[in-house]
């Protein structure tokens, strides 16, 4: 696997809805590599007491630079949001595995929650790049956290959007619009793409196994090393119907059928 410890500077980080933001910056190598569903290892300030660096989804590639969506929740996202033009960061990348494109999907469906939208960008551009038809399904705590719409919808992609609180789009999970797109006759061979958290995730997994559809899910689990050495963003995986195996998934995924995650004790 082609992976880089490049040392970089921010172009840009900016705000794109509340408590989210874009940051752009040049990583020729990782942009050069990186597959949909891939990952990187930031290290945001060895001076603000920050140890460990922080796994962000790969967002966009164009051309040298790369992109990443990410959500403020802890320290290290907040100090981050703060860094400005020229700030420092070091990156190591691309790490993980990649979503596996299937063979003429009739339709793509990409189910994001949240921050999660951001591991399914990449995807999206591969799939219209081979004109797949692609439809998004967004979900959302409300309309100021509603992300991506614009960037899916200019290379093509149908939204459907869901908010807990109604303020826009279908008012409930975007588990419901799934549903009922599944229910509809007119989908002949669809595969399913999803991130977002863990619970949304075995909704998904619940619903697509009762409809006997193909599912992939990047998970979100918390990572320490990224490199499969601590043993920390373990899940429990089928290997056979009888026997549960622990794997790793900052190497073994991030992304898995959703038919092979133990979810009932995940």
């Amino acid at each position: 696997m082609n992976t880089f410890d490049t040392h970089t500077t921010i172009i840009s980080n900016e705000k794109v809805a509340e408590d989210h933001y874009l940051l752009r910056c040049e990583c020729s190598d990782i942009a050069k590599f990186a597959r949909p569903g891939q990952f990187i290892h930031v290290m945001i300030s060895q001076g603000a007491g920050l140890l460990l660096r922080r796994p962000f989804t790969i967002y966009t590639v164009n051309g040298r630079e790369i992109t990443m969506l990410y959500q403020i929740i802890g320290e290290g996202t907040k100090q981050l949001s703060k860094m400005r033009r020229e700030a420092s960061i070091q990156v190591l990348g691309p790490l993980g595995n990649t979503f596996d494109i299937a063979k003429n999907p009739e339709p793509a469906i990409l189910v994001g929650g949240g921050a999660g939208i951001a591991s399914l960008m990449l995807l999206a551009v591969a799939l219209r790049a081979q004109d797949t038809p692609t439809i998004g399904l967004i979900g959302a705590q409300h309309q100021d956290r509603l992300l991506s719409v614009d960037d899916l919808e200019e290379i093509g992609v149908k939204v459907h959007i869901a908010t807990d609180d109604g303020s826009v789009g279908h008012h409930g999970f975007v588990t419901d619009i799934l549903t009922d797109l599944l229910h509809k006759n007119d989908l002949h061979q669809p595969t399913i793409y999803a991130c977002g958290p863990h619970g949304m995730l075995a909704a998904v997994a619940k619903i697509t196994e009762k409809f006997e559809v193909p599912t992939q899910v990047a998970m979100e689990n918390r990572m320490g090393c990224a490199m499969g050495v601590c043993l920390g963003c373990v899940c429990p995986v089928y290997i056979d119907d009888k026997r549960i195996e622990y794997q790793r998934v900052c190497t073994e995924g991030p992304v898995f059928n959703a038919s092979d995650i133990a979810w009932e004790i995940s």
